[in-house]
């Protein structure tokens, strides 16, 4: 009985190591799943849940902000969103968001939630995904109240990740990335 615990044990502490893994230039972004709470949908001008799960959209340029469920961390990545629509009108690129809610402030997670169904309503072409038990901070192995900025080209590559505030000198490079892979 021992050695069943014992194996049991090693199998789900092993299981956990391999399924993290962060995200790097050039591969594939590793799989996500989120199905607690999950992607915002809209249903009769009502917001519901549905598990998501990332996979590769391939054919479309693709930028992918993770951040805690904080003020501060959601305007991580404020520079480079602010001007992707007068960048490229014509679009060519699609934005998912996920938000930690595990990392929100104690007590305001319901007001993250608020938010998020407003603006899922306001953009409804937008992803959004609630991520109420941070499972992506522990899959791509991000920092406590981590944030991660990931663009993938046409075919799912990584070419740009951010893990923090972006400079202006980050957002004019990661603008010439989304432009170069939209072009290709």
């Amino acid at each position: 009985m021992i050695r069943f615990y014992l194996y049991f044990f090693l199998s789900v502490l092993f299981s956990t190591v391999t399924l993290a893994e962060s995200p790097s230039i050039n591969n594939p972004l590793p799989p996500l799943s989120v199905s607690d709470k999950g992607e915002l949908v809209l249903e009769d001008k009502e917001v519901a849940y549905r598990p998501w799960q990332y996979q590769d959209i391939l054919g479309e340029v693709h930028i992918l902000q993770y951040f805690a469920g904080t003020q501060s961390a959601s305007d991580s990545f404020k520079p480079l969103t602010d001007v992707l629509t007068t960048t490229f009108p014509d679009g060519g690129y699609h934005v998912t968001t996920v938000i930690n809610l595990d990392a929100a402030m104690w007590g305001t997670a319901g007001m993250v939630t608020s938010r998020a169904k407003s603006s899922k309503k306001e953009f409804p072409l937008s992803t959004l995904v609630l991520d109420e038990e941070g499972v992506g901070q522990e899959a791509w192995e991000l920092a406590e109240k981590g944030a991660l900025l990931v663009v993938m080209d046409k075919s799912g590559s990584v070419i740009y990740l951010g893990h923090a505030t972006m400079s202006e000198s980050d957002v004019s490079t990661t603008l010439a990335l989304i432009e170069s892979a939209i072009n290709s």
